[in-house]
């Protein structure tokens, strides 16, 4: 119980005062035998929604101005190997360039998840139970406008995460199966003729909950520009 009460003392820490929100894409599975480095059963099939809002400069021509979005991705995935997931999805967003009107457009995306360790910590600390590290890459592609003149753009992006998870099976005051506290570097690049982006490398961290062994969530803030929170529901099959 009392590691369970520091956790949720640690995420509320971790979610005060956050302002915008950005998406993370996919679940990192609860499962050992989906890691590179693990052993169990693996899943084949998963799907969910991720969705949020992020804030980034960019610079348009001699300017530079705020790039406020906003978007909701429906997606599948499936995995090419049981620790190695491709997915893609689409969805709507909402984009501002600085003092312009806002903008509604399509928003497609795809991108893989890399799930390399699984380990348990043999001695128990106050996040006990796991250690994990993911990596990914998405691409996206997504519309804007800037007074009245469209503007096209793709997003690439990379990240690394390392995971302490507490699993709280058997917990009678805490009724998910795990949950897992990640940290680690993100880097974005926009490709467009016509914006460029001021800020490449940023950093993210938050919080999965795994509610069972097929359904997680995740809520997160990822700092670019500025402070972004993340969040989505993820089902494996």
């Amino acid at each position: 119980m009392k590691k369970t009460f520091t956790l949720l003392f640690v995420l509320t820490l971790l979610f005060s005062g956050i302002s915008s929100a950005f998406a993370f894409p996919m679940s990192k599975s609860n499962e050992s035998g989906d890691y590179l480095w693990g052993t169990g059963i693996a899943h084949s099939l998963s799907a969910g929604v991720y969705g949020g809002s992020t804030e980034r400069d960019v610079k348009i021509g001699l300017s530079t101005v705020t790039k406020e979005s906003e978007k909701a991705i429906v997606y599948m995935a499936v995995d090419l190997q049981p620790w190695l997931l491709l997915f893609g999805g689409i969805g709507g967003a909402n984009h501002a360039l600085g003092l312009s009107a806002d903008s509604s457009a399509m928003q497609a995306e795809a991108g893989l998840l890399v799930n390399l360790v699984d380990h348990d910590i043999l001695d128990p600390t106050l996040f006990e139970d796991k250690l994990r590290v993911n990596i990914g890459a998405t691409w996206g592609l997504t519309q804007g406008e800037w007074f009245g003149e469209d503007i096209k753009w793709q997003e690439l992006t990379a990240f690394a995460t390392v995971s302490v998870v507490n699993d709280t099976v058997g917990n009678k005051f805490f009724n998910p199966n795990s949950i897992a506290i990640y940290v680690g570097p993100v880097f974005s690049y926009i490709q467009s003729e016509d914006i460029e982006v001021d800020q490449e490398l940023g950093y993210m961290a938050g919080v999965e909950v795994f509610v069972s062994e097929s359904i997680s969530f995740d809520l997160g803030i990822r700092q670019f520009d500025g402070p972004g929170f993340e969040g989505g529901l993820h089902i494996r099959f």
